[in-house]
């Protein structure tokens, strides 16, 4: 059965707003997030009580209970949850829908009832969307104006994300993944497609394939952990990144800031003369978004400029 929500009125927000409510993180492997320090900030700056928290944990049970409290005013969900937490919410908007994935909850109320419902949504895309769209403009207007294709480097759990916002935001008519594994590729393609994506995704099986292709992307996603390449399928995979690389400059996001910003893959295209954007502008700009969500406060109200010092300020 489908379930219909509305926005919470006006003045049910400011009572929300006065109130110390929290906000977790689902997924393990937390330690080293820096949403804490990103969340936390706007909170404050927003004049919140609100706490966001980490919640290191694969109990579902135990944290629907969370979602059920009254001290909760949503919550995001990272690895390895964010696909199963798609069984244990009311509503899944289409853009999670299409990558499979939800990393943000946020609080409705149910149309014509008090009942709460619980929305997920997707807002790792927009992340990626508006960091294109803010650090390499010159480079989005060129893609779309020359019709050019996009292209992702990794088939794990971000490419879908990457895939997603090439395709939605930016119109590259093929996205060309370039992978270790040609089944994780196809995994992404047919999930995507169950979930309603019609977007063309084409994986890049060796070097004379991407010898071949004329019209080279000019915005590429690395979705892969910094490491140097060890088995012939990842060096492979590098060898075909490094042809797309020394073609035609355009911007290349990171999504990959840990233990540092400055990556091999990052340092690499900026050797050859691309326009890197770090993952923490992916980082930085999903959290506004899920702010948006959460607080209800329109995107003029959140001061970004002194954000992105903030964040940037911790990592030095």
């Amino acid at each position: 059965m489908s379930v219909s929500y509305e926005c919470i009125n006006a003045q049910d927000l400011i009572e929300l707003r006065k109130r110390p409510l929290k906000v977790r993180l689902f997924g393990q492997h937390l330690q080293h997030s820096k949403a804490p320090l990103l969340q936390n900030y706007i909170f404050d700056r927003l004049g919140l009580k609100w706490r966001y928290e980490l919640f290191a944990s694969d109990d579902f049970t135990e944290f629907k209970r969370f979602l059920g409290s009254e001290n909760c005013a949503g919550a995001a969900v990272t690895m390895p949850n964010k696909v199963k937490i798609l069984e244990h919410i009311d509503i899944v908007d289409d853009g999670a829908k299409a990558v499979r994935s939800v990393n943000t909850i946020y609080l409705r109320k149910q149309l014509g009832s008090e009942r709460i419902v619980y929305v997920g949504t997707n807002t790792d895309t927009l992340g990626i969307r508006d960091s294109f769209t803010y650090n390499a403009p010159k480079y989005v207007q060129r893609s779309q104006s020359e019709n050019r294709p996009g292209l992702v480097y990794g088939g794990g759990g971000a490419c879908r994300s990457a895939v997603y916002a090439l395709s939605e935001f930016f119109k590259c008519p093929t996205i060309y993944v370039v992978n270790r594994f040609a089944h994780e590729v196809v995994a992404v393609s047919r999930a995507m497609a169950e979930g309603g994506f019609l977007g063309k995704i084409v994986h890049i099986k060796d070097e004379e394939e991407a010898h071949s292709i004329q019209n080279k992307p000019l915005l590429v996603v690395s979705t892969i952990p910094d490491f140097t390449p060890q088995t012939a399928e990842e060096k492979k995979a590098r060898a075909i990144l490094d042809i797309f690389m020394s073609s035609e400059k355009g911007a290349a996001l990171e999504m990959c800031y840990h233990p540092k910003p400055t990556t091999r893959i990052y340092n690499d295209f900026k050797a050859s003369g691309w326009k890197v954007i770090s993952g923490v502008e992916a980082m930085i700009y999903q959290g506004i978004a899920q702010q948006v969500l959460w607080t209800g406060y329109e995107l003029e109200d959140i001061p970004i400029s002194d954000i992105i010092e903030h964040v940037y300020s911790d990592l030095d």
